[in-house]
């Protein structure tokens, strides 16, 4: 069976606009290790006191993943002495993973010392570390590139890593240039020539081919080590949420990790490193199973497949886009989803698709972009097929807010209707406007529907609708969250008008769809 080695607390954390504070590494270790992966790489020891504490406090939590530290090959000439190699002994790591060059081309320009120099540098920080009773994996920097410049040197560097102790030896694509079938070529050259030997491969996914080229290594390898969600330094690295899949499904092999909580660790990982999660991503994105075409979205109705696996089985789940290309069958699937049974044939149901889809253009045209949204599809299918009403709806609404010596306080008035009930409130709170607006409606709600107290709001993004310079129209999408996660969208010119529409229909969904369907 492969081995499964993580390195986004490492590598991850070096994609433009990615960081994790102590607390969300701690975190990401834990989900990491409970997906079950076998190696976690937590980082360099040296590079921070929070990354060097990280590492006694993931091995209380540890269940299954070994902790790795990573660093370099002996920076001092005496390797006892090198603060990158002692920082590795310190953290209380059982497996250190250390780069050394391959590349005489890097061994000259960047070290600036001798071929044998190098080789000596090598064996000498790996049998230091054995020394402290570490198990040591070589990171054999670019390898590749090294290999085609001079194989004998290359190979050299990993028979010297072998012979000291080096329990895996890596193979990196450090520049991510090279192709699929020269990686083939070389990993099988290194497997005949050290057949014993345990190899492991690291590919960058600068020329877009980690994934290809981690497959045609399968053969030769022991190791494979990549990130979660394919972050990394420039493009990137091998992604594992594209890897395991076809690993395990287009392949057939086994694996120790459960595949069902894919998608959800996947997104963890972005949202622990402060990064957008992208919505078209293989088999775990939002759109990864989204039928948006009529014929597709008819087909699927039909029981005709347009997918390639389950959903289901990488967390995700089929998503029937309602929007004005996908037709009728758009309306009658998603409809058929919160209980409506609609006959395309009948004449009331015809003009109310139609009367529906002028709203949804209307909306598109906007900028909302949300027929992949389902509590978006559930309001509007609810308007034009039932008797539905708003539980909460706003008349009027003014904040004022100010900061003064860091601290931010806001006050929000507002003449809304509960249940047709008008109801004016103001609310002072600590923080910004829009938390203001939040907990002001939360408060009101409140008193009929107790249940919205325990609703979050878990993540909030505001971009650009429609580009107009100064008068552009922004688009906010609030994700909420109890015991199921929700999104919700507002648009308008005003920031703050456009997040009081997405709080209201959030609120609206929340009570109508799960306070009000719990209670029958």
């Amino acid at each position: 069976m492969i081995e499964l080695y993580d390195c986004t607390l490492r590598e991850g954390e070096q994609a433009a606009g990615a960081s994790f504070n102590f607390q969300d590494r701690i975190k990401l270790f834990s989900i990491l290790d409970d997906f079950g992966f076998d190696f976690i790489e937590l980082g360099w020891p040296l590079a921070s006191e929070e990354i060097f504490n990280s590492f006694k406090e993931c091995k209380k939590i540890a269940k299954k993943s070994k902790i790795v530290a990573f660093g370099s090959t002996s920076i001092d000439k005496i390797p006892s002495n090198d603060l990158n190699l002692n920082s590795i002994v310190n953290c209380g790591a059982d497996y250190a993973c250390i780069f050394g060059k391959t590349w005489l081309d890097q061994v000259e320009k960047q070290l600036r010392i001798t071929p044998q120099e190098n080789i000596e540098k090598i064996s000498s920080s790996i049998a230091f570390l054995k020394s402290k009773n570490i198990h040591v994996f070589y990171d054999a920097e670019h390898f590749f590139d090294g290999f085609i410049s001079d194989p004998d040197y290359a190979l050299e560097t990993l028979k010297t890593a072998i012979q000291t102790g080096a329990e895996r030896i890596i193979l990196c694509d450090t520049n991510g240039g090279i192709l699929p079938q020269k990686v083939e070529e070389i990993v099988k050259q290194v497997k005949s020539k050290f057949p014993n030997a345990k190899i492991g491969i690291h590919f960058h996914n600068d020329s877009g081919l980690a994934l290809a080229n981690a497959l045609v290594s399968l053969p030769y390898i022991t190791q494979v080590q990549g990130t979660i969600n394919g972050t990394g330094e420039r493009v990137g690295n091998l992604n594992f949420s594209e890897f395991l899949p076809i690993y395990s499904k287009k392949l057939n092999q086994s694996i120790e990790v459960d595949l069902k909580k894919l998608k959800q660790v996947n997104e963890s990982s972005f949202h622990l490193a402060g990064l957008e999660i992208p919505e078209s991503r293989p088999f775990v994105g939002n759109t990864s199973f989204l039928h948006k075409g009529g014929v597709h979205i008819d087909a699927t109705n039909k029981g005709a497949s347009y997918e390639h696996e389950i959903p289901e089985d990488f967390g995700n789940k089929r998503i029937a886009f309602l929007n004005t290309l996908g037709g009728s069958g758009s309306v009658i699937n998603v409809a058929a989803q919160f209980g409506h049974n609609l006959d395309k044939k009948d004449p009331e149901v015809k003009f109310k698709i139609q009367s529906l889809f002028s709203e949804l253009k209307n909306l598109e045209n906007q900028g909302y972009k949300l027929g992949a949204l389902e509590a978006e599809q559930y309001l509007l299918i609810k308007k034009y097929f039932s008797d539905y009403s708003e539980i909460l709806s706003v008349q009027r609404w003014h904040v004022e807010t100010e900061k003064k010596d860091q601290k931010e306080k806001s006050k929000f008035s507002i003449e809304c209707a509960v249940d047709n009930k008008i109801i004016k409130k103001t609310l002072e709170t600590e923080g910004g406007p829009i938390d203001a607006a939040y907990k002001t409606l939360q408060h009101i709600l409140s008193e009929k529907y107790p249940q919205v107290k325990d609703l979050k709001i878990s993540d909030f993004h505001v971009s650009i609708a429609r580009k107009k310079a100064e008068e552009s129209t922004v688009r906010t999408a609030i994700t909420f969250q109890n015991k199921e996660t929700f999104e919700t969208v507002g648009v308008d010119q005003n920031l703050i008008q456009s997040a009081i529409e997405a709080i209201v229909k959030g609120f609206n969904y929340y009570v109508k769809n799960l306070v009000l369907k719990r209670r029958t």
